[in-house]
C-alpha cells in the first residue's frame, strides 16, 4: 500500500471513531435523560402509593368503627329484647298463675 492508501485509512478510522464517539456520547445523553424521567415516574408512584395506603387505613379504620358501632346497637338491641322477653314471660306467669273465675 501507499502512503496515501495508509492516509485514507487512517482518516477513514479517525472519522468512523469520532461518529462511535458521537453516537455513544448521544446515547449516554438519551440514557442519562430516561434514567431522570424514569425516577421522576418512580416519586410520582411511590407518592401515590403513599396516598393510597393512607387511604386504604382511613376506609379500613372506618369499617371497623362502623362494624363496632352496629355490633353494639345489635348487642343493645339483643339486650332490650330479652329484658322485654323477661317482662313479657312475668306477665305470662302472672296471668296464667291468677285464680280463675
Amino acid at each position: 500500500m501507499t502512503i496515501l492508501a495508509y492516509q485514507t485509512l487512517y482518516e477513514s478510522a479517525i472519522a468512523f471513531g469520532m461518529r462511535k464517539a458521537l453516537q455513544s456520547e448521544q446515547k449516554k445523553s438519551d440514557m442519562s435523560n430516561r434514567i431522570k424521567e424514569l425516577e421522576a415516574k418512580c416519586q410520582e408512584y411511590e407518592k401515590e402509593v403513599e396516598t393510597l395506603q393512607i387511604n386504604i387505613e382511613d376506609a379500613v379504620r372506618k369499617e371497623e368503627e362502623e362494624r363496632n358501632k352496629d355490633e353494639k346497637n345489635h348487642k343493645d338491641k339483643i339486650a332490650s329484647y330479652k329484658e322485654n322477653l323477661k317482662d313479657y314471660k312475668k306477665e305470662l306467669e302472672h296471668i296464667l298463675s291468677a285464680p280463675q273465675k
